[in-house]
């Protein structure tokens, strides 16, 4: 073989060497950006978890009679399904009320929801909620439950108040009042669990 020869030979396997461990450390160097990819992946999905709830399960309400009568109250259970220990600030059941309005706006209707009543019951203080915890609770319904309505005003118009309560008498732009109960599961730095049930509040 002659020299020059010789030389691009040496030379050859110089390169392919070289090409051979380029690759090599190419491998490695994917190999632990895709382990990294990994662990960040499994960290943002982590903390996605802890500030938007998503994962965590879920609250359940068990209500035994869901119609009573003002004065009276609705007795029941929160259930937490939970798919792992969450610390909360508190579980908290609400009675709540409120009533369906007709809109209109630029030609278009729609409908929106007037609160006309809120009481909020805590039955366990902050700490930490595990799976099958179960929580009794009593909401006493008010006296006047028949009689309330959305606390909005025209100010210093009562005669605008009349007006639109005789309107809404003779025409379908309102609907009745609507009761539910909520249970609440309030995270810090998350998304609270809730499960609600529609209940009925009429005269015996």
């Amino acid at each position: 073989m002659a020299e020059g020869d010789d030389g691009f030979a040496k030379a050859g396997r110089f390169f392919s060497k070289l090409g051979g461990k380029l690759k090599e450390v190419g491998t490695v160097v994917g190999e632990q950006v895709v382990e990294k990819g990994q662990i960040v992946g499994k960290q943002v999905v982590a903390t996605s978890k802890q500030v938007t709830g998503l994962g965590r399960g879920d609250v359940r309400l068990e209500i035994p009679t869901t119609k009573a009568a003002p004065g009276g109250a609705f007795t029941g259970k929160v259930v937490l399904a939970l798919k792992e220990p969450v610390e909360a600030k508190r579980l908290v059941v609400s009675l709540q009320a409120h009533q369906r309005r007709m809109t209109m706006k630029d030609g278009n209707a729609g409908s929106s929801y007037v609160p006309v009543y809120n009481f909020d019951r805590e039955v366990a203080p902050s700490g930490k909620f595990a799976e099958g915890q179960s929580f009794d609770f009593e909401l006493t319904i008010p006296t006047d439950a028949l009689e309330l309505r959305p606390k909005e005003s025209a100010g210093a118009n009562p005669l605008v108040d009349v007006a639109r309560t005789i309107a809404s008498a003779v025409t379908p732009n309102v609907g009745p009042i609507e009761w539910r109960i909520v249970g609440r599961l309030e995270i810090s730095w998350g998304r609270d669990l809730s499960a609600n049930v529609d209940v009925i509040v009429a005269a015996t």
